[in-house]
């Protein structure tokens, strides 16, 4: 589908201001029908139009407000969900090859950018204790809904973990340049009106020594979005300004970082019942959706394998391990 766009379109990684290809022409939670997801016919990016994003909405928990009260999640399983993935990335460090060990001896530091309520810091912080961990985050309410979890669960397995509550802008990076081994942002890179300079800023953090930066989003090409329209639909939300492709994904991260090792891999995170209601009801499980937390693991496993070696998960997982080098957007 083809159409002109409100005037003023700008491709938000090359710039290209070209009418750009309509893909979507309505998009979950604009209530004015002002937004139209589109694809830059210069560099194939597809980004929302117009691309602003009210921090707001995230601020006020506006989001997961939304889910749990159109799909009938409750915000319970939602933790849990939050506390199974958070396991699972601690885990994908040792499976990609990421020791989290300084060759100085040294303790690791670790910044996990938009950390949200802080499963992922939690997590770390059990999991790894010989490593540094801080959570930035830019909502002081989901600070403190995470903290106050984490209080009331009184469990040893989920300690509160350490809180930064601001953004990643000048200030941050002026007195954090070059002092973490690895930084993360989980799902956090859809959400900016300017994904390259995040991606930057992100990587400015990272030792010159030598360290990684951790970045995974939805991925565009997520074969799952062929196969439900209600999924397709329900993909496109107006709390996500860029849906990334893993080209574009690796495009991005060599411009930003020219001289260091890139990879882009597939990953899977809701599991095999909730692909197969989808397609057969048009719906997502709504109280219960499908982690793959428990059974069924060689089909799982072989399913999901499949999919992450094609690249057409639900989501996309960038890593950058940088060396002597930091680069730079031009």
């Amino acid at each position: 589908m083809t159409a002109n766009v409100t005037h003023g379109f700008r491709c938000l990684l090359c710039a290209d201001e070209e009418s750009p290809h309509v893909v979507q022409d309505q998009v979950s939670g604009d209530t004015v029908g002002k937004l139209r997801a589109v694809q830059c016919l210069n560099c194939s990016h597809v980004q929302l139009s117009p691309p602003a994003y009210d921090l707001d909405l995230y601020r006020d928990d506006g989001q997961v407000r939304y889910v749990v009260g159109h799909y009938g999640t409750p915000i319970e399983t939602l933790f849990e969900h939050s506390a199974i993935e958070a396991k699972r990335r601690v885990g994908r460090f040792a499976e990609r090859g990421e020791p989290l060990v300084r060759q100085d001896g040294g303790r690791p530091r670790l910044l996990d950018v938009g950390g949200g309520y802080g499963f992922f810091g939690s997590a770390m912080t059990r999991l790894r204790p010989d490593v540094e961990t801080q959570v930035l985050e830019p909502s002081a309410s989901r600070a403190d809904t995470g903290r106050l979890h984490f209080d009331a669960r009184r469990d040893p397995d989920f300690p509160v973990p350490a809180f930064e509550i601001g953004l990643l802008d000048d200030a941050f990076v002026a007195r954090s340049q070059g002092t973490y081994d690895v930084v993360t942002l989980w799902h956090v890179l859809e959400h900016v009106e300017d994904p390259l300079d995040l991606m930057a800023r992100a990587g400015a953090l990272v030792r010159p020594e030598g360290g990684s930066l951790w970045i995974e989003v939805p991925n565009f090409h997520d074969e799952l979005a062929e196969l439900s329209p209600a999924y397709r639909q329900r993909s496109f939300m107006h709390e996500h300004i860029s849906y990334f492709s893993a080209a574009a994904l690796e495009r991005m991260a060599r411009r930003v970082f020219p001289s260091a090792d890139v990879e882009v891999t597939g990953y899977q995170r809701y599991g095999i019942f909730n692909y197969f209601h989808w397609i057969h009801h048009n719906a997502p499980q709504g109280a219960r959706p499908d982690m793959f937390e428990r059974d069924r693991w060689w089909l799982e496993t072989t399913w999901r394998t499949a999919r992450e070696a094609a690249r057409t998960s639900d989501a996309l997982l960038l890593v950058v391990r940088t060396g002597q080098e930091q680069g730079g957007v031009a």
